[in-house]
């Protein structure tokens, strides 16, 4: 891993792993393992963990569900 420092719990990250492949997901520091986000349809699927001994890099995704302070949200 090239950032051999973690993320912090919880936080959304991009991740690549070991076949080079991105993916987006949060690193749970618990479970020592990027999980990647396929969405809000159930629990998480075990094919869909990935050990930290499995990511090559990793970076800090922007959460992107706040608007930015030039949208206004209208209810």
């Amino acid at each position: 891993m090239r950032n051999k420092i973690l993320p912090e719990d919880q936080s959304l990250v991009l991740f690549t792993d070991i076949n080079g492949i991105p993916r987006e997901g949060v690193y749970k520091k618990g479970s020592k393992a990027f999980v990647e986000a396929i969405g809000d349809e159930g629990p998480e699927d075990t094919g869909n963990i990935y050990p930290e001994e499995d990511i090559v890099a990793w970076e800090y995704l922007e959460k992107r569900d706040k608007p930015g302070p030039d949208i206004m949200v209208i209810l």
